[in-house]
């Protein structure tokens, strides 16, 4: 052992195991000490246990029939919490370094979420922050807890990370809690859905984004944009935060504006058609399930009116022609593009030039309010 190093075991013995010694050193039992101090038996076995405390009147009796002073009895019961609270800090801080190593904590100090740590430790201690729980076992409950309650697209490919998922989701809130939004109204934002849909014509997110904020908080909608760490392939994201204050998170993880607009539409569909208990993760997986479905049917409707859904489908794809139906029906030939792609009317190499091709220069990027 090198000098000047403190041994610290991962034990503790409690006062009670030096009383047993003593006893046994003297042939003397349980039953004597209990009537010598004047306690029931069961008070001594829990004493002996470490299960009940040696106060000052305990160690006066144990030092006249035990000897060594009041102090002495008095310091080893100090010292046996001492050492449970450093083996209960050791186990914690075991826990958190374990804990935290799921989160993408390199991405998550670039994006801007987390500072720089220089240990696990520390690194777990501002994540702890970063989620507003004491603990481990809180962050559990608040947030690991809910799994059953949650609506998930776990992607096919296994790549999706839960602990990179929950911390863009995270993000997200903390945003949407400090921006200021109107009371949830379903009637005003499905009005408002006309509206948005001809934002799809305008080119630069820098100039729709604002916007689309805007119309959307309106009605109670929090609108974030976050880009994903590795392990979060996840376009978008919808929940309620509060009864009155829905959240939508966007990506922009494709960065074609069929795709933002798909997904947003999609989202959106959640938001009216589902129930505010639950949280719907787009990650790009081909795992459905019926509100999942049910949020597609939605968006392409929004994107694709029924009253137009037949000339859709016997549109010839030529380049013409898709950027003509979509001024008859007000929406980017980008969008669709992508339907008749999605469709696959045509191939995913077909008529992509209509699409746009969103830089991350141009994409508003939400930051939090300080």
């Amino acid at each position: 052992m090198l000098e000047g190093t403190a041994f610290e075991p991962d034990w503790a013995t409690p006062p009670g195991a030096t009383i047993a010694d003593i006893l046994c050193a003297r042939s003397l039992s349980r039953e004597y000490l209990a009537k010598a101090i004047g306690v029931p038996i069961e008070a001594v076995q829990r004493i002996l246990l470490g299960l009940d405390s040696i106060d000052s009147e305990i160690a006066d009796k144990l030092s006249d029939y035990l000897g060594s002073s009041p102090s002495f009895w008095l310091r080893r019961q100090e010292q046996y919490q001492s050492d449970l609270a450093r083996i209960r800090k050791g186990k914690e801080n075991l826990a958190q370094e374990a804990w935290v190593k799921q989160f993408p904590l390199r991405e998550m100090v670039s994006l801007g979420w987390i500072p720089q740590s220089s240990s696990l430790s520390d690194a777990a201690k501002l994540c702890l922050k970063f989620f507003d729980v004491p603990n481990v076992p809180s962050w559990h409950e608040r947030y690991a807890g809910n799994a059953t309650a949650v609506a998930f697209r776990i992607a096919s490919t296994g790549k999706t990370d839960p602990g990179a998922v929950c911390a863009w989701l995270r993000w997200a809130e903390l945003v949407a809690t400090r921006t200021p939004t109107a009371a949830w109204d379903s009637e005003k934002f499905r009005r408002s859905l006309s509206e948005i849909r001809r934002l799809s014509w305008l080119k630069r997110p820098s100039i729709f984004l604002p916007r689309l904020r805007k119309i959307c908080a309106d009605s109670g909608v929090s609108v974030v944009v976050a880009r994903t760490p590795k392990g979060c392939p996840a376009s978008g994201a919808t929940r309620f935060l509060t009864p009155t204050r829905a959240l939508m998170v966007l990506s922009f993880r494709y960065r074609s504006d069929d795709q933002f607009w798909f997904t947003f539409f999609h989202e959106a569909g959640h938001l009216l058609l589902h129930g505010p208990d639950a949280l719907f993760l787009e990650d790009s997986s081909e795992v459905t399930s019926l509100e999942e479905s049910e949020a597609n049917l939605f968006s392409e409707r929004v994107l694709i009116p029924e009253e137009h859904a037949d000339e859709f489908a016997t549109l010839r794809p030529t380049r013409q022609n898709v950027i003509s139906f979509s001024r008859r029906i007000g929406i980017a030939p980008g969008v669709i593009v992508g339907q008749l792609q999605h469709k696959k009317i045509i191939g995913h190499e077909n008529l992509t030039r209509l699409k746009r091709r969103y830089d991350w220069d141009e994409i508003e990027v939400d930051q939090l309010i300080p």
